[in-house]
């Protein structure tokens, strides 16, 4: 599976919240509309945070921030 950097939206006055909400990807602004799952990995001591999620076009998405290098992904 590849994996594609995203840019995530983040609510006004918290940039630093983890949870997604909205996120661009191909041109395309996508609105998360339900979060199905979560779960954290460790790697060699670094967070992963995924996330399952039903966007707005009703396509489903596994989203990853790697703390590591405060970065959105789209798997």
């Amino acid at each position: 599976m590849s994996r594609h950097r995203i840019s995530m939206h983040a609510l006004p006055g918290k940039s630093e919240e983890i949870s997604p909400r909205k996120f661009d990807l191909d041109g395309e602004t996508i609105e998360v509309t339900a979060i199905f799952e979560t779960w954290q990995e460790d790697e060699k001591g670094q967070q992963k945070h995924f996330f399952k999620v039903k966007g707005d076009n009703e396509q489903f998405y596994t989203l990853l921030f790697d703390e590591r290098k405060h970065q959105w992904y789209c798997e």
